[in-house]
Order: C-alpha cells, then structure tokens, then sequence
C-alpha cells in the first residue's frame, strides 16, 4: 500500500500536485455546474460534460491518494461557492472559450508534474490525466473550429528557404528598420494573446458581479492590465501585417446576480495571472528580437505585482487555502519554552 514506508510516501513535488489539482478541479466543478445549468448549444453541451465529469473523477481519485496517506483532503470549492441558479453571464460560445484554453492550461501543468513524479502510480495516473486533457483540448478544438470561433494563427505565404543569420541585427529591434517576426516569436505571442483575452472576459463578468467593492475594483485593475497587454502583443503582429485572434467582451450579459462565490472568482483570476507569468517566460526565452524580449520582461514584471496584490487580498480575507508546508524545527523549539 502507498504510505507504507518512507520509500513509498509520497514526495513533496507529488503531493503539491495533488493538493493543487484538487483545489483548481473542485473550482471547475463549480464552474461548469452552473455553465451545464444554462448551455444551449448541444456540442457545447457536450464538451462541458465531458470536462466536468473528468474533473469529478479527479477528485475522487486525489481523494484517495491523499487518504491512504492519511493526509488531509483540501476544502477547495464546494457548492457554497457557486448559485447554478444564478442567471447566465457569459454566452454559450464563451463556455467554450473559456474550457478551450483552460485544457491548454491543465495540459501545460500536467506535463511539468510528470517530470516530478517518481512513484509508479502516481506516474501512471498522470499520464492518464494528460491524455484526457489533450482530448478535452481536441474535442474544444474540433467545436469551435467548426462554428468559426477560433481564428487560426497567421499563415506566413513567403516561400521560406534554409539560410542562416549573418548579422548581429537580427537581434535588434529599438532602432531602425526591424527586421519581421518570426515564426517562433508568432507562436508565443499568439498563444498569449488567446489567453489573454480569455481573462479580459472573466475579469469583465467577475467585476460586475463581484458583492465587495475590494474584489470588484481588483477585477477592473486586472482587466486594463491585460488589455493593456493585448494591445502590445496585438501591435507587434499588426506591424508584420499579420491577422489577430478576434475578442470576446460582448460574449459577457447584463446580469448581475453573482453565480459564484468572491472567494471563486478572486482565486481564479489571481491563479491565471500567476500563470501568465510562465507562458510569457516561455515566450520571453524564444524571442529573438530584443523589443519583443524587453516587452515580456515588463510585462511580467506587471503581472506578477498584480498577482501578488491578488494574493494578498484572499489572505486579507481569510480566503487563502494554505497548501502543504515544510516542518517550520526553528518554531518547534521555540514552543518547547
């Protein structure tokens, strides 16, 4: 049985990953009860149930992981944290954003905890995970592809040949004549710039149904950070001539009965601004053009502000689930006296 010696206990790298996956699938569950209460779309539908019931089955599993190794399980998000009653607040297609890119989120975090991972079942069970993450990845993809929501990312009509670069102003971007993005560079601002929209959207609905002024101010803040941020990425493919993906505000209601708890909603906005941090990295590190490069760094700088003023508002609050710690020997001793 896992737990039954130190061999078999599991590592600190595991158990975050399990502590962590329960929290995010118990808010999915929150979400997507009260996205399936109002769905009309019958793909969409479709697509919802499938990523509930994936996130139903996680926790259920984690549940017993951490039981055999008689660790606590997470509170999370429960059904005080949703009102699937509540009227609908953002549309049928926006339900089908929002899990698009919420698959490339779990799929990316999925795959840095396998390389984490060194107990067989947890290796197993991770595995299992990511393939069921990359087909609720396909069957969102397949979706909206098919009703024309996702728009492709540019295609390069060049016909490209195998060269080399020769000069150092390759690398340039400040002063003169830039030379065009590239390839590589398209890839990661356009992966940012999905996501980015994705969050303007949810920020946008949160704010207007937030119940504290604290939690509807921090979701505006959020909001013109980001699109701030669109704009950037936005004007260095437009200054290739290349296309953007189109937005997304008017996929919001008018509704202002909140169907989730401020505690939700705060947790999820800081968590996906905490996670921009590491695909505008990964971006940063294939840039090869120094503007570009630059441009990543303020921008992380940005959000990892914004992220931490978030976190400091769900501890003001009481609202900041504590994830597993090290043993503190120096406080142990100090209660000795």
């Amino acid at each position: 049985m896992p737990g039954g010696n130190y061999e078999d206990k599991l590592t600190a790298a595991e158990h975050a990953t399990l502590w962590s996956q329960y929290v995010n699938d118990s808010l999915a569950v929150c979400i997507l009860q009260h996205f399936l209460n109002h769905v009309k779309d019958k793909e969409i539908r479709k697509v919802l149930e499938f990523a509930l019931k994936l996130s139903e089955t996680h926790i259920k599993k984690i549940t017993g992981f951490l039981s055999r190794e008689n660790q606590p399980i997470p509170i999370g998000f429960t059904d005080k944290d949703v009102n699937v009653d509540a009227p609908l607040l953002f549309t049928d297609i926006y339900m089908g954003i929002y899990i698009h890119i919420m698959a490339i989120h779990g799929g990316t975090r999925y795959a840095g905890a396998l390389g984490n991972a060194t107990r067989t079942d947890i290796r197993k069970y991770m595995k299992q995970v990511i393939d069921e993450t990359m087909e609720l990845h396909d069957r969102s993809s397949d979706v909206l592809i098919q009703k024309g929501v996702i728009v492709k990312p540019p295609i390069l009509n060049n016909h490209h040949e195998i060269d080399f670069v020769r000069k150092q102003s390759y690398l340039t971007g400040w002063f003169g004549k830039r030379r065009p993005i590239n390839a590589i560079e398209i890839s990661g601002i356009y992966l940012n710039m999905q996501k980015t929209m994705m969050k303007i959207v949810l920020e946008l609905g949160f704010g207007q149904v937030a119940q504290s002024k604290e939690v509807q101010k921090y979701m505006e803040r959020s909001r013109q950070v980001c699109r701030k941020h669109l704009e950037i990425l936005s004007g260095i493919l437009t200054q290739s001539n290349l296309n953007i993906p189109r937005t997304f505000e008017a996929e919001v209601t008018d509704s202002t009965i909140p169907p989730f708890s401020d505690k939700l909603m705060m947790y999820h906005i800081a968590t996906l601004l905490s996670a921009s941090i590491g695909y505008y990295g990964e971006a940063m590190s294939m840039a090869q053009r120094r503007d570009i490069s630059a441009n990543y760094a303020r921008m992380i700088a940005e959000i990892g502000l914004l992220a931490e003023d978030g976190m400091n508002l769900l501890i003001e609050q009481g609202w900041f689930e504590k994830p597993p710690m090290a043993t503190d020997h120096e406080d142990l001793s100090k209660k000795k006296f």
